[in-house]
């Protein structure tokens, strides 16, 4: 029998995957053929999607992105979309919701990939078995010993492949994706407050901020995320809040005052009404 041994120096892409900490959000998968479009949705992390079967398109203010079965989907945080099924056949796919555990880090991936709000690489994991995103999708949904991992390393074979392998398909880079008022009022919303998450954001600091009657502000809301402006403010710092829960050790009280709620009580009340369980009784759903 003849024995081969390669000494191994790492190259570029796993040089640049070690200086990445990725925290895993969550995983999602879909099989749908009677809804043909989704309501719109606006990202706080990144999610990685993988078309495993039939054709989508995804709406970005005025603009259309067209992906199929073997093509990566890579959107950025702030990402405002819809999207819908294409053609007669239904729509499968598997997605993975992330982000990094420093500012510098994020900066670094999205400068390295240049990414924009939302990146099409098509065809880039052809070459994973369809039978691999199922495996890891039931080792989480079961929380089996070592799920994180499994989809930890899921999550770094395919942005190494996107590396490799993808070519973008983008549309013009003169062309802006939110040239609509509502669509942009909506994004400064939203950019507000994730940035200012300690603040106890209400619907009268956003008119002012923007300068826009409450009307007109709730008005954008309903049209763009067929939501109130004060189920905005909500929902998204209850997500930033649901992150801190899972990716750190500090208190119900902490995470609270931090986010924007006046105490931990109030802020249990809330977040037991839209998730259905407590902070505490969250947390250790992730242990």
């Amino acid at each position: 029998m003849k024995t081969t041994m390669k000494v191994l120096s790492k190259d570029v892409i796993s040089a640049f995957m070690e200086t990445l900490d990725f925290d895993i959000l969550g995983v999602s998968y879909l099989n749908e053929n009677s809804v043909r479009k989704s309501q719109r949705v606006i990202m706080n992390n990144y999610k990685i999607l993988v078309m495993l079967h039939g054709k989508a398109g995804i709406h970005m203010g005025k603009n259309i992105y067209y992906t199929s079965q073997g093509d990566c989907v890579l959107f950025s945080p702030g990402s405002l979309y819809h999207a819908e099924i294409l053609g007669d056949e239904s729509c499968e796919f598997f997605s993975i919701n992330f982000s990094f555990q420093s500012l510098s880090q994020q900066k670094n991936f999205s400068d390295t990939l240049g990414l924009s709000n939302v990146s099409i690489y098509p065809q880039a994991v052809s070459e994973l078995s369809v039978n691999t995103f199922y495996y890891v999708l039931n080792e989480a949904i079961e929380e089996r010993d070592g799920h994180y991992l499994s989809v930890l390393l899921l999550l770094q074979r395919l942005i190494a492949l996107v590396i490799y392998n993808g070519q973008k398909s983008i549309l013009k880079n003169d062309v802006k994706l939110f040239s609509d008022s509502e669509e942009k009022l909506v994004m400064q919303c939203h950019s507000y407050v994730i940035n200012n998450p300690s603040l106890a954001v209400t619907v009268e600091d956003l008119c002012n901020i923007c300068n826009v009657s409450q009307s007109y502000l709730y008005k954008s809301f309903k049209s763009v995320l067929d939501m109130s402006c004060k189920e905005f403010i909500t929902s998204t710092k209850l997500e930033m809040s649901a992150r801190a829960l899972m990716q750190t050790d500090k208190n119900i009280s902490q995470i609270a005052f931090e986010n924007g709620f006046s105490n931990a009580y109030r802020f249990s009340n809330i977040f037991k009404k839209n998730y259905g369980i407590s902070p505490s009784a969250y947390r250790k759903l992730g242990k």
